[in-house]
């Protein structure tokens, strides 16, 4: 009779109870299944939070107890007030000896943009120091309670880069640089050459302006004040007494007065050249090697300087302004034995007049 009753009411359960799960799609059963496994993982989320908690907690008092408490050093960009990370956070006793290790010596995290130490009540300095910024402020503070929290600032640097040129010809110059603040204080001395064409230094452009000092033999000195570091054009040499050039980088066809397309910087140079002295005059000069006789020697160094001429009175120069000479073979300046010699025997030379 017992066992009856017991199936009577078994299957009365499932009619009420199981009929909604019988009745379900597939769809319905996964979606279902989905959810039961999202409301788990909730719960085991919340459960690993009040354990992170519960530990933090613990450490907090073992700090405390251990009268360590817990600082943590924020760095951020003072121009735009953004956090840095990658900072290196300097930490110290005030009353360290020289050269002891410091307490804290960490860059600052990706996530938080901090970093954090436990360290005994007392008096402290910290200072943080990041590639493209200035060093903070050295900051001294008291630390007291648990979960102190600082805040150093930094600036970021001006790059200033600029070249130094001949005023005639555009050329690279090595010379020797200085650049100095507002307060006459130097923060930059360095040598420009024709290789390395680009000066570079970081400035404040909190600093109301900057001078540029510039000398080089058989130059006059440069002297100029900056007022704004990101527009600076750079620094142009002026010769003493020069009378000629030579024009380097054009390249005409073997044998031809044709000139290459690879010539064009050095054409646009002699113009910039005449066109910023409208009233200087020049003498235009080709020069040769010596293979081939005299006299095709000489043909070829003045079809040449004609080409040039004719390229500048395109561009705007008047005829009048531009001579030339072709000097064929007769001025190597060095001996015409090797192929490197002989291609700094092919010149062409601009007198001034």
């Amino acid at each position: 009779m017992r066992n009856k009753l017991f199936l009577i009411l078994s299957l009365l359960c499932l009619s009420v109870l199981g009929e909604p799960l019988l009745a379900m799609t597939p769809a319905q059963k996964r979606e279902r299944a989905k959810e039961i496994k999202m409301r788990k993982k909730e719960a085991a989320r919340r459960k690993a939070e009040r354990k992170k908690a519960a530990k933090l907690k613990a450490a907090k008092r073992k700090r405390i107890k251990d009268g360590k408490p817990l600082l943590y050093v924020y760095t951020y960009d003072l121009r735009s007030g953004e956090p840095l990370a990658g900072t290196y956070v300097t930490l110290q006793d005030v009353n360290a000896r020289p050269g002891k290790k410091p307490k804290l010596y960490k860059a600052t995290d990706n996530k938080r943009f901090r970093v954090s130490k436990g360290l005994p009540v007392g008096q402290y300095w910290a200072a943080g120091a990041r590639i493209g910024y200035f060093p903070s402020d050295t900051l001294v503070f008291p630390h007291k309670e648990d979960e102190d929290t600082l805040r150093l600032a930094l600036y970021p640097q001006t790059r200033l880069t600029f070249t130094v040129t001949d005023s005639l010809t555009s050329r690279p110059v090595t010379a020797n640089i200085q650049v100095f603040d507002s307060e006459h204080r130097r923060v930059l001395q360095n040598t420009s050459d024709s290789i390395h064409t680009t000066i570079a230094v970081l400035l404040d452009d909190r600093v109301p302006f900057y001078t540029v000092e510039a000398t080089a033999i058989n130059y006059y000195p440069f002297h100029d004040t900056i007022y704004n570091v990101l527009e600076y054009s750079g620094v142009v040499m002026s010769p003493k007494e020069v009378k000629s050039f030579v024009l380097h980088n054009i390249y005409f066809a073997t044998g031809k007065t044709t000139i290459l397309d690879s010539s064009e910087p050095a054409l646009a140079e002699l113009y910039q050249f005449l066109a910023g002295r409208p009233n200087q005059r020049i003498r235009i000069v080709g020069h040769t090697d010596n293979i081939g006789s005299d006299r095709s020697n000489q043909l070829l160094s003045e079809g040449r300087c004609k080409e040039v001429r004719r390229v500048m009175v395109e561009r705007g120069i008047s005829p009048d302004r531009i001579e030339i000479e072709g000097r064929g073979e007769r001025d190597p300046i060095v001996p015409n034995d090797t192929d490197e010699q002989r291609q700094m025997n092919r010149r062409v030379e601009i007198v001034l007049l």
